[in-house]
């Protein structure tokens, strides 16, 4: 049988190809049997006669570009790289790990080489056995201004912009994703609910725990960035901040649990519109912060003794390559939490409840919230705008019981002026902050292509810089607790 495929959508969960690179996931590519499951498959590939080829699959000794491929499953979780690109490799633990670097022509990738072995390393300490593979490769392509990452049991693809690996404040996040997409080997290739392996190829698969398998992953890729020393405990701490701040923002937060945001994937996290910040959260976002606040919270409960790496190591001694049914994680953190942990379930994973900031005095931290700029404070407005063309402004969310919503403005106006004068998208701050709270301003938008106006009144500003700070008087305790949790000295 023949059949033509066509790749020509540069992201990490399809298949691309042009003249200077090729890319598939099997997913997309081969067909799914309608009898019995394949097994014992051989791969062929046939790249152009200048092209290397690069795969977690084991290569046959034979001419060209062979691969043993045990079953169907490991088929469609093994993603192809072609072309010609940089090859690296480092050992960990005995195993070796290789990268593939497609995108990236000259630029040094010294750093990137000598973070990721302490990540590993960092990653495997948490669940106290040896890698469970015997070897690992990233697939990487340096883009611009675009990104990703998606796990497989042997092997991730990873999108960045090439620039961000020397741009000091960007190069964390290239690091976290990494760091993400490897953690999965254990939380969700391996690590996971039973009907999320072996897989039902045919329908959508539905879990109410997508806030454990990318939540906790997302918490730990930052974790891990400290405990191995490659970045420092204040980059971790802002981003943990801005992270609460930014679900501050969010209205969903009180409408949908975890719960029902992870039941609910398939039909509203992937299909966003105007309202979505009203009535949804993200199991990513949410499921980060839950995981700290639950890490902190066995700690608390445990005077140190525990925390989240014992429910995970628990977890993975139990069900590791085996699958778990779905109350698994809840009984776990009451077995190392005790019966409190229920209660914090019911509030932070069942419920809607926001997490309590004297929470993080466990580990003698102060949450303070202040202004970027005190003096130019931008009142409230409720509207969160994306840059259309050269610099049109588009509401693109309006925030439930906020001004914006009151005044009658809708996601999808062109906001074209403010009080009679034009207004740009990179200069709105600049312009709201001129005004004071509780000012009635008058905002003139396209509708539907008719020109309409509306009166909004400011509401007070709202901090917008939020961050962690070291309580002076934070007892002895809270200050190895600190330690252990991050693997650093108490600042």
């Amino acid at each position: 049988m023949e059949y033509d495929v066509f790749a020509y959508e540069l992201s990490v969960r399809t298949s691309y190809l042009d003249s200077q690179r090729g890319y598939f996931n099997g997913a997309n590519v081969f067909l799914y049997p309608d009898t019995d499951i394949a097994y014992n498959i051989e791969l062929e590939v046939i790249p152009y006669s200048h092209w290397d080829v690069a795969t977690a699959l084991t290569r046959l000794n034979k001419p060209g570009y062979h691969y043993a491929v045990p079953d169907y499953d490991t088929l469609v979780d093994s993603p192809v790289e072609c072309g010609v690109f940089q090859r690296r490799s480092f050992v960990v633990d005995n195993v070796e790990h290789e990268l593939i670097f497609t995108g990236f022509d000259d630029i040094d990738l010294s750093d990137l080489l000598r973070d990721l072995p302490p990540i590993i390393q960092s990653a495997k300490d948490i669940f106290g056995t040896p890698l469970p593979y015997n070897r690992y490769v990233f697939l990487v392509y340096g883009s611009i201004e675009s990104g990703g990452g998606l796990e497989h049991k042997n092997s991730a693809s990873i999108i960045f912009d090439r620039f961000m690996l020397h741009d000091p404040s960007k190069y964390p996040r290239v690091l976290a994703l990494f760091a993400h997409e490897y953690f999965h080997l254990w939380n969700v290739k391996r690590l996971h609910p039973t009907n999320l392996g072996p897989f039902d190829y045919q329908h959508e698969v539905y879990t109410p725990l997508l806030w454990v398998l990318e939540g906790w992953t997302d918490y730990y890729a930052w974790i891990l960035l400290v405990r191995s020393g490659v970045v420092d405990v204040f980059t971790v701490l802002d981003h943990f901040a801005e992270a609460l701040r930014l679900l501050d923002l969010v209205p969903g937060r009180h409408v949908q649990s975890l719960v029902e945001a992870s039941q609910d994937t398939w039909i509203k996290f992937y299909r966003p519109e105007g309202n979505t910040p009203n009535i949804t959260i993200s199991y990513y976002h949410k499921g980060a912060l839950v995981a700290l606040a639950l890490d902190l919270a066995l700690r608390k409960a445990t005077g140190g003794r525990d925390s989240l790496d014992t429910v995970l190591r628990f977890l993975w001694m139990s069900y590791g390559d085996q699958g778990y049914p779905e109350t698994a994680v809840d009984d776990a953190l009451v077995r190392v939490g005790g019966p409190l942990m229920r209660q914090r379930l019911q509030q932070w994973v069942y419920g809607t409840d926001d997490i309590p900031a004297e929470l993080f005095n466990v580990v003698g931290l102060k949450l303070l919230k202040e202004f970027k700029d005190a003096h130019q404070k931008v009142p409230y407005t409720g509207i969160i705008t994306e840059k259309s063309g050269t610099d049109t402004v588009i509401i693109k969310h309006v925030l439930k019981d906020s001004p914006a919503e009151k005044a009658g403005l809708a996601p999808g106006d062109e906001w074209i002026a403010l009080n009679g004068y034009r207004v740009r998208h990179d200069n709105l701050p600049g312009r709201l902050a001129q005004y004071a709270a509780n000012t009635s301003i008058q905002v003139t938008v396209f509708r539907q292509h008719q020109l309409q106006t509306y009166s909004l009144t400011l509401g007070s500003p709202r901090p917008d810089a939020w961050r962690f700070i070291t309580d002076p008087n934070a007892p002895e305790e809270a200050r190895q607790q600190f330690s252990q949790w991050l693997g650093a000295p108490y600042p």
